[in-house]
Parts: structure tokens; C-alpha cells; sequence
């Protein structure tokens, strides 16, 4: 696969990962929970492998350089993984059955803050990688 298309299936697959958690964060805090919780759910089969081809195209794309944005974007998409895998997923899954069981109360609001705060960290994680990624586009572009 060449490098310009590697550059566009990364451009898309950070691009929607990004506006689904965005996406994620404001139907949770506007939405009917028991929609938006199994959309959130049934929403993880195209998140997870957005997320999986945006760091797959991501570490082609860097090769083995140690550009200092580089490794930012590294460690930052090692800590998008591990939010999303450790507790955004668990969480997601949780409160998916808290809501079809009809249990609203007080773990069903605790275990939704956590997702509220990871996903939030997560939304930040991602905004900074793309805000990187399109400076660097932009620098190539003036070098060419």
C-alpha cells in the first residue's frame, strides 16, 4: 500500500474514532440511557477497529523514527488503547446491562461518571494526536 494511502485510511480511521467518542460523550450526557447506552455497545464494532487501523497506520506511517511528535503520539495512543480496553469498554458493557436490567441508581451514575471522565481523557488524547498529526501534514506539504 503506498504512502499517500496509508495517510487517507489513517486520516479516516482517527477521524471517526474521534467523532465517536465525541459523539459517545454528548449523546451519554443528552441522550435517553437506555438508547444510548446499547448504542454505545452496539457502536464498539466500528470504534474498536477505527482505533485499532488508526494506530496500525499510524505506527507505518512513523516507521522507526524518534521524532519528538512521534513518540507524543505513541504514548498518547498507548494511553487512548488502555483507557478504552481497561475501562471505557467494561464501562460501556456495565451500564448496558444496568440499563436493560432497569437499575438507574447509584452504581449505574458511578460507573457513568468513570466513563465520562475516561471518555473526556480519551477525547483530549485523540484531539491532541490529530491536532499533531495535521501540523505535520501541513509542515510536509510546505517542505514538498
Amino acid at each position: 500500500m503506498s504512502r499517500v494511502v496509508v495517510l487517507r485510511v489513517h486520516l479516516v480511521a482517527a477521524s471517526l474514532a474521534l467523532l465517536l467518542v465525541l459523539g459517545f460523550q454528548i449523546a451519554t450526557l443528552t441522550g435517553d440511557p437506555a438508547v444510548v447506552k446499547r448504542g454505545i455497545v452496539l457502536a464498539l464494532v466500528v470504534l474498536v477497529p477505527a482505533l485499532a487501523a488508526t494506530g496500525a497506520t499510524g505506527m507505518r506511517l512513523a516507521g522507526s523514527s524518534r521524532a519528538p511528535f512521534v513518540v507524543r503520539k505513541r504514548r498518547r495512543m498507548i494511553a487512548i488503547a488502555a483507557i478504552g480496553v481497561l475501562v471505557l469498554v467494561p464501562c460501556a458493557v456495565t451500564l448496558d446491562r444496568f440499563v436493560a436490567a432497569g437499575y438507574l441508581g447509584g452504581w449505574f451514575h458511578a460507573v457513568q461518571y468513570v466513563e465520562l471522565i475516561a471518555g473526556l481523557v480519551n477525547v483530549v488524547l485523540l484531539g491532541l494526536n490529530f491536532r499533531d498529526g495535521v501540523a505535520v501534514t501541513r509542515r510536509r506539504k510546505k517542505w514538498n
